[in-house]
C-alpha cells in the first residue's frame, strides 16, 4: 500500500463549508512536494473547534483508493 504524508491546515470556517455543500475535497501538498486531493470527510475525526490542523499519513490501496488517515503530529 502507498502512503503519503501531508500537512492540512483548515480553519473551522473552511471545514464548515463541507457541511453547507460548498466544498467536498481538500487539496494538500505532501511533504515531498506532490499534490493530492482528498475528501474532507476523511478528516472528520480530527476536527476541533479550531478546524483541522496537523501532519497526516494518508494510506492508499493498489488502486489509489483512500484506505485511511492517521494524524502523526
Amino acid at each position: 500500500m502507498a502512503k503519503i504524508v501531508v500537512e492540512v491546515i483548515l480553519s473551522a470556517t473552511q471545514y464548515e463549508a463541507a457541511y453547507s455543500g460548498v466544498a467536498k475535497n481538500v487539496v494538500a501538498s505532501s511533504l515531498d512536494g506532490r499534490k493530492v486531493q482528498l475528501p474532507l470527510s476523511a478528516f472528520q475525526p480530527f476536527v476541533s473547534y479550531r478546524g483541522v490542523n496537523g501532519i497526516f499519513e494518508v494510506e492508499f490501496d493498489s488502486r489509489n483508493k483512500l484506505v485511511g488517515v492517521t494524524q502523526i503530529r
